[in-house]
C-alpha cells in the first residue's frame, strides 16, 4: 500500500511540474509577457525540471520490481527481466553461509537480519534445516533458541581430525 501512495505522490509531482515547465517554455518561446526576463523563465524551467525528476524517482521507486537478495551472494534468477522471489534451497543457502561465518551457532533474528529474510521464513528455514538434521536446536538458559550446525568446522577442527 505504501509503494502505490508513494507511487501517485510521484506522478502527482511529475504532472504538476510538467505543466509548469511547459508554461515556462511556451512563455520563453514566445517572448512572455515583456515584462519577465528571460532568464526568470529559464531557471523556472530548470527549477520546475528538477521538481519533474524528483516526481519521476518516486514513482520509480515506487513501481519498479524489487529484487530478490538473500544475504550476501544471494542468487536471485532472473527471467526475461523479472527478479524472481528466492526458493528454499536459496534461503538454505544464505542460512549455511551465514552460519559458516559464525562459528555454526546463529538465532533467528540473526539469520533474518543478516539473510534479508523475514522472521519468519528464518524460523521456517532453520527448522527445516534442523528436520534435514544438518542443524540441532539448544536453548540458552533465558530461553532463547540457538540453532548449532556441528558440520561447520574451523580450519583448526578440521585439522585436528583424526582417522577413526
Amino acid at each position: 500500500m505504501e509503494r502505490g501512495c508513494l507511487g501517485a505522490v510521484g506522478i502527482g509531482i511529475m504532472l504538476a511540474s510538467a505543466f509548469f515547465v511547459a508554461t515556462a517554455v511556451v512563455e520563453s518561446a514566445t517572448g512572455g509577457d515583456g515584462k519577465t526576463s528571460p532568464g526568470v523563465y529559464a531557471g523556472l524551467t530548470v527549477f520546475f525540471g528538477g521538481i519533474f525528476l524528483v516526481g519521476a524517482y518516486l514513482a520509480w521507486r515506487a513501481f519498479r520490481p524489487r529484487g530478490a537478495t538473500v544475504g550476501a551472494g544471494g542468487s536471485g534468477q532472473a527471467d526475461s527481466g523479472r527478479t524472481q522471489p528466492p526458493t528454499d534451497a536459496d534461503r538454505e543457502r544464505a542460512v549455511l553461509r551465514f552460519a559458516e561465518q559464525e562459528h555454526g551457532r546463529v538465532t533467528v533474528p540473526e539469520v533474518a537480519t543478516n539473510c534479508d529474510l523475514t522472521v519468519a521464513e528464518a524460523k521456517a528455514t532453520l527448522d527445516r534445516l534442523v528436520l534435514q538434521q544438518a542443524a540441532t536446536i539448544q536453548v540458552t538458559q533465558a530461553g532463547i533458541l540457538v540453532y548449532v550446525f556441528p558440520g561447520l568446522l574451523s580450519d583448526d577442527e578440521k585439522a585436528d581430525a583424526k582417522d577413526f
